[in-house]
């Protein structure tokens, strides 16, 4: 009886836009989160690895841990990237 009716929610393309952007920040975050642990449990690897005589091993971690520094900051220049369009957003909001 008193109940409004209320309209449909518009979800526009923009709107859409915004918010694979914002997924994609929060995965890309979580990519840098899980490759951080990671380097730093393989770090702590190749210290073992070289105390144990196993310098071959522990070198190729170190090469694999450069080569995920690369990564990380290729999805750091990407984070901002995204950052920096979403906050141009006149929609954005946390």
């Amino acid at each position: 009886m008193f109940s409004k009716k209320k309209e449909p929610s518009r979800v526009t393309a923009h709107d859409e836009a915004v918010l694979q952007l914002k997924s994609q920040r929060d995965k890309m975050k979580q990519y840098m989160r899980r490759s951080e642990a990671q380097m730093e449990r393989e770090r702590e690897m190749a210290k073992k690895l070289i105390q144990s005589g196993k310098k071959d091993r522990a070198l190729f971690l170190l090469k694999k841990k450069r080569f995920q520094d690369q990564m990380i900051e290729k999805a750091l220049k990407q984070l901002d990237n995204i950052e920096r369009m979403v906050s141009l957003s006149p929609y954005f909001h946390n």
